[in-house]
């Protein structure tokens, strides 16, 4: 593993761009990327804290900021639960390498959803059948990077900047589509601390997650991945948004 200095040394030999068909690529910002992705594909568990910021369209208010945070428990490669509070009420998901249970705290009522072997199959069926999103999703994806690249024009790395008090590489990508912001752990560990995503084909659309509280291997029990119905819960319907 590359320590800091050695490390800071490749960013002041790779600082630079390589021009790939119509795209400029700086160096630098993807070897930060790709040593990110690296960290977090060599997890078998890991738990962590989300804030999200997402500006959303209401019918009664036009387009309005909603904050919420978002408690996350991973261990690979089938369990999965996120607690969420905030101005959209209390909700939870669990996953057990079976299926999704979706718990609202504050109506008191549960349903169940079809889910694959996996936690990032899970992730991909629960967005495509029920247009579920689960927050942070994205940089878990292998081909996080190659994505990254395949919708951008262009990719630069900004240097350093603090953080909340932790000194953080940034990085910016533009594409036609959407623009992301990266703020990333200038540390051993190379984790993620905020994220913005732009969304340019729906006015400007912004989302920000902040990550803290990163736990690293956790040994996670698994009962935090099992739901049980609380008392008076009642069961509902959850529909898909097409039948395959």
């Amino acid at each position: 593993m590359l320590n800091r200095t050695t490390f800071s040394i490749f960013l002041t030999l790779l600082l630079g761009t390589m021009q790939v068909q119509s795209q400029e690529l700086d160096t630098a910002a993807i070897l930060v990327l790709d040593r990110m992705s690296e960290v977090i594909g060599g997890l078998h568990a890991c738990s962590y804290t989300l804030h999200s910021s997402q500006r959303v369209d209401d019918p009664d208010h036009g387009r309005i900021t909603v904050l919420q945070k978002h408690e996350v428990y991973l261990t690979g490669p089938d369990r999965m639960h996120v607690n969420t509070t905030g101005e959209k009420g209390h909700t939870g998901y669990w996953y057990d390498g079976d299926q999704v249970v979706y718990y609202s705290f504050t109506e008191n009522n549960f349903g169940f959803m079809e889910a694959p072997g996996t936690i990032m199959e899970t992730i991909d069926e629960i967005h495509h059948r029920y247009g579920v999103d689960l927050p942070g999703s994205d940089l878990f994806y292998p081909e996080f990077v190659d994505d990254l690249i395949a919708q951008s024009n262009r990719i630069y790395f900004l240097g350093t900047a603090a953080l909340d008090g932790k000194e953080c590489f940034r990085v910016v990508a533009h594409g036609e589509e959407q623009s992301v912001q990266l703020w990333i752990a200038n540390d051993a560990t190379f984790l993620p601390v905020r994220l913005i995503v732009i969304d340019h084909l729906d006015q400007g659309a912004q989302y920000t997650g902040t990550f803290s509280g990163w736990s690293l291997n956790p040994d996670i029990p698994n009962a935090i991945y099992q739901f049980m119905p609380p008392p008076g819960a009642s069961q509902v319907h959850i529909k898909p948004r097409f039948e395959d």
